[in-house]
């Protein structure tokens, strides 16, 4: 996996960037728009090609903000991956409103091969072999939620071991990023074959 931030970037975010909290949005106050040009025609590629990785070591305990990935040199489709609980990488975006420090959630479409139906994190999604974690960040964000996203706009937080394989999910290596955003003038065009509805 091709990681070109700068993991420093995260700590300005996490220490104080943010103005005081104001109370959040009221619920249900999202701005949707009806067309998404960047939207995926299905919910997921089972022949898209991940790159595998070595599990976290049992030995030591991961560190979130130091530790990464460590590749195994092979690659295998989405469809292997998920059946033999595979690791591989993935990205997180949290995209949070600068006023009242709210997060945004998407639900998940029941089309979904991992948690369908399920409410999660603003957008998210696999990392392709040969792309990079901001190239995937931004690609999510555009196909989930129609939005537009610089890449110096992200912010890499910290990474986390997610085990779910056997709870409905997959194993993967989330990479955390925080997305600061205006939700009274945020707007929103869903990929519904992703995702079906979203909330602060």
């Amino acid at each position: 996996v091709n990681n070109n931030n700068n993991n420093n970037s995260s700590s300005q975010f996490l220490d104080g960037e943010l103005p005081p909290v104001h109370p959040p949005p009221a619920a249900g106050n999202v701005q949707i728009t009806s067309i998404n040009p960047h939207a995926l025609h299905s919910a997921q590629d089972p022949k898209e090609c991940f790159e595998v990785m070595h599990a976290p070591p049992s030995s030591s305990i991961f560190d979130p903000r130091h530790d990464r990935p460590v590749s195994t040199n092979s690659f295998s489709t989405r469809a292997h991956v998920h059946k033999n609980a595979l690791w591989h990488c993935s990205v997180h975006i949290w995209i949070v409103d600068r006023s009242s420090r709210s997060i945004l959630l998407q639900k998940r479409s029941m089309k979904k091969d991992t948690f369908p139906g399920r409410w999660d994190i603003s957008s998210a999604g696999h990392v392709e072999a040969g792309k990079s974690l901001t190239e995937t960040a931004r690609s999510e964000c555009a196909e989930e939620l129609g939005m537009e996203v610089q890449e110096s706009e992200l912010k890499l937080a910290f990474v986390i071991p997610a085990e779910q394989a056997s709870m409905g999910g997959c194993n993967a290596y989330e990479h955390v990023y925080f997305l600061v955003r205006e939700a009274a003038s945020a707007r929103f065009a869903l990929g519904t074959s992703e995702v079906t509805d979203v909330s602060w």
